[in-house]
């Protein structure tokens, strides 16, 4: 039996992927060698997944921006020191950005009353442009939400509301494996990233 060449065609896929893996591995590098418009392109490129990271773990939108834009700045300033070796991206931000919210909410969680009291004072109003944006996002998640199970949906709260449970705790809670909660929570932020980030 003689074999068929296969179409060159099948494989153009595979080098579109690779020049785009290689673009990112360039980008990458010339950010650690500290090229300004590297980093630039890297934070276009991963800034939303880093914002919805936060925003899936119930920190609210204006913070997720703040605190991403936080991630980015320690980052950069690591590269400067020389302390990064490598950037895996989007995850190595994301990673920055939910410690730093994390120890901000731990943070205020221990403040005596007087700065509790003071950091409480209300925001400047958003505009009405702000808000409608703000709305549309959050009505775009919760149908994201309510299209899963009500399996899924419980395990995403029982993980992401008030402080959030561990996937131990949720998976004797909810009567799944470990296995089963991480892969449904991964299948939900998955979904709510894909939905967050179609314009």
């Amino acid at each position: 039996m003689r074999s068929r060449a296969l179409p060159f065609s099948l494989f153009a896929g595979d080098a579109r992927r690779d020049a785009a893996d290689e673009a990112q591995v360039s980008a990458e590098e010339q950010a650690l060698a500290g090229v300004r418009a590297a980093w630039e392109l890297l934070i276009r490129r991963h800034d939303r997944a880093v914002r919805v990271a936060l925003l899936a773990r119930g920190f609210p939108l204006e913070s997720a921006r703040e605190v991403a834009q936080d991630a980015w700045a320690r980052l950069i300033e690591q590269s400067r020191r020389g302390a990064l070796t490598q950037l895996v991206l989007p995850a190595l931000a994301i990673r920055q950005a939910l410690f730093l919210a994390l120890d901000e909410r731990r943070r205020r969680s221990g403040m005596p009353e007087e700065l509790e009291a003071a950091r409480s004072t209300p925001a400047p109003v958003a505009s009405a442009e702000e808000r409608l944006v703000h709305k549309e996002q959050l009505d775009r998640a919760l149908t994201v939400l309510r299209g899963c199970s009500p399996s899924a949906q419980r395990v995403f709260l029982l993980a992401y509301q008030g402080g959030g449970m561990s996937h131990g705790e949720i998976a004797a809670q909810v009567g799944l494996s470990l296995q089963r909660v991480r892969q449904t929570l991964c299948e939900v932020r998955s979904r709510l990233r894909r939905e967050l980030d179609h314009d």
